[in-house]
């Protein structure tokens, strides 16, 4: 009986604490959901309210337009005239015809024109003179903005513009299709109503389902417009300050449901427009009707989601391991498809360096054959010309000089495309190599460019081709002449062994190479001199040299501080 009883109050407390657990959780998910309410709610709001004074700011916007209009219309030259001419004859007719021809009286939004003298109409493009203007019931400026009130019970918002001769003049547009033209972007944003309210509390104007709507305030009731929203606009424009109301309203222009509603609210006072005040209403329980939904369906499926975790546990497990095993797979073919895709490259880029091969090799054939006669000829006539013809003789030399150049740059391309051909290798120390080479580049050192040497190879030997290896040489050397042309330097040509290597270091103080460059220095035909004045290849050629010998080259090179070649050949023993 002891055991049984023990069983129960275990039981107990078991489901006591399931109990517990569900009334903490719902209370908890409670909580969330209303924290949650109150964020949107200010969402809401805070979006509500830039509609507003982005309302605002659109009335102002045309207000000014139409302010600024008026005045160039009544300031011209031909409206005083017309002016003076009513003030002394009475005649109405230029002033008529002034009112009647000008642009503001064109716009869409403008009815009609009138002129008052002494608070009377005296003159309409409408022929009308019943209009009443309310007193404090909107801007007082240079340009006067308020209601005007016609003898039908029509109501215009007039912009009304005083001269100096005393005769006002104003342009009355039609309230309806100012309302429909300033919230034409804004509305149909969310379920709800713009309401308008004049300074003076005297007019409203409003949106409901079968159109938009114009007022007087004491007119309206709660069966014909949002009364309520319109008594809280009424309050706010009295205390100038903005504010944002819940109320309960009943929508009389449908099915007279009641609903709650909350209103974001502008007095005119604390506006831009100073004509109007602003509200803009919503249907509070429309707009969090998608939130309460989400509520419902949260706790419903609440268990719902504890299962699909489990199972979703579950398979992630099995899932994971089984791409685990997939992902290695496609690991080793991405690896595959790459040493492809780079072999592939690599096979089109020596096809490529071999046509490149193929047509400077016919190229070169074809120069040969035209310096041949040219320097020929040159030779031929620089020998028979008199002594007297030094100018002459100038000339001659010229183009032999230019053939032997052509010549020299024919020769390195030859070079360039020639592809495992026999060499003749010697026994050569690299000091005399580098000696030789600055004895041959000597005529194209600038004077403004000081060598320095420091030989550090007497007992090594290469085993090279004496050839090749002095035109990578002299290339290097070269360039190094060519980067300090114009702003002077010293060229460091030094020699010495590291390892079982012979490091042969040609320096430069010139300019230095841009980062942009480096990675394309030993491409076939990349230059940066200008026009004329490099072919591209010499650094390629220093390349070639270099595999044809199994050495390697290193570049080192700061912007503005000067550039750095270090060539290493395998040293050779001298049997």
């Amino acid at each position: 009986m002891e055991e049984i009883k023990r069983q129960r109050r275990r039981s107990m407390l078991i489901l006591g604490a399931a109990l517990l657990l569900i009334v903490t959780g719902t209370v908890l998910i409670k909580r969330v959901i209303n924290l949650y309410s109150m964020m949107i709610q200010e969402d809401k709001d805070a979006d509500h309210m830039d509609l507003t004074y982005s309302l605002d700011q659109n009335i102002a916007g045309y207000i000014e337009r139409y302010s600024e209009s008026l005045a160039y219309v009544v300031q011209r030259r031909g409206f005083q005239s017309a002016e003076d001419i009513w003030k002394s004859t009475g005649d109405t007719e230029e002033l008529l015809f002034r009112l009647n021809e000008n642009l503001l009286i064109q716009d869409e939004l403008v009815t009609a024109m009138v002129s008052v003298y002494n608070n009377e109409i005296i003159l309409s493009t409408d022929g009308r003179r019943d209009y009443f203007f309310p007193p404090n019931a909107g801007r007082s400026d240079e340009i006067s903005v308020r209601p005007c009130i016609s003898g039908d019970g029509r109501i215009y918002l007039a912009f009304v513009f005083e001269s100096s001769s005393g005769i006002s003049h104003a342009a009355l547009m039609d309230l309806e299709n100012f309302y429909e033209t300033m919230t034409a972007n804004l509305r149909g944003r969310e379920e709800g109503r713009i309401t308008l309210l004049d300074a003076g509390g005297h007019i409203v104007i409003h949106n409901s389902p079968d159109g938009t709507h114009i007022n007087y305030i004491e007119d309206m009731n709660e069966s014909s417009c949002d009364y309520m929203g319109v008594t809280l606009l009424d309050n706010a424009q009295k205390t100038g300050t903005p504010a944002v109301e819940f109320y309960d309203t009943v929508d009389g222009q449908t099915d007279g449901k009641s609903y709650r509603a909350r209103i974001t609210m502008l007095p005119a006072a604390a506006s831009s427009n100073q004509v109007f005040s602003i509200g803009v209403s919503v249907n509070y329980d429309v707009s969090m009707r998608p939130l309460r939904m989400a509520s419902i369906r949260l706790l419903a499926y609440g268990s719902m989601v504890a299962v699909g975790v489990v199972l979703m546990f579950a398979v992630f497990v099995w899932m994971h391991q089984k791409g685990s095993r997939e992902l290695k797979l496609l690991y080793k073919k991405n690896e595959a498809m790459e040493e492809l895709n780079r072999k592939t490259m690599e096979l089109a880029h020596h096809q490529r360096l071999e046509t490149i091969g193929t047509l400077t090799s016919s190229i070169s054939h074809e120069f040969n054959n035209l310096l041949t006669p040219i320097m020929g000829y040159s030779l031929l006539t620089l020998e028979n010309l008199p002594d007297e013809e030094n100018e002459l003789y100038d000339y001659v030399l010229e183009i032999y000089n230019a053939s032997q150049k052509a010549k020299t740059i024919i020769s390195r391309l030859s070079d360039l495309s020639r592809k495992n051909s026999a060499m003749t290798f010697h026994f050569a120390q690299p000091d005399e190599l580098v000696r030789r080479a600055l004895e041959v580049a000597k005529p194209a050192q600038p004077l403004n460019v000081e060598v320095h040497t420091c030989p550090g190879c007497k007992n090594a030997w290469l085993h090279c081709n004496e050839i090749q290896m002095s035109q990578m040489l002299l290339n290097l050397i070269l360039n190094g002449f060519q980067a300090m042309e114009k702003e002077g330097g010293v060229l460091d040509i030094s020699t010495y062994t590291e390892e079982k290597n012979i490091c042969i270091r040609v320096a430069d103080t010139g300019p230095g190479i841009p980062k942009d460059v480096m990675p394309h220095l030993f491409e076939p035909f990349y230059t940066t001199k200008e026009g004329g004045r490099g072919t591209g290849l010499g650094l390629a050629i220093v390349q070639q040299v270099l595999e044809d010998h199994h050495g390697t080259i290193r570049v080192t090179s700061t912007v503005g501080e000067g550039a750095c070649f270090i060539v290493s050949l395998p040293e050779a023993a001298k049997k």
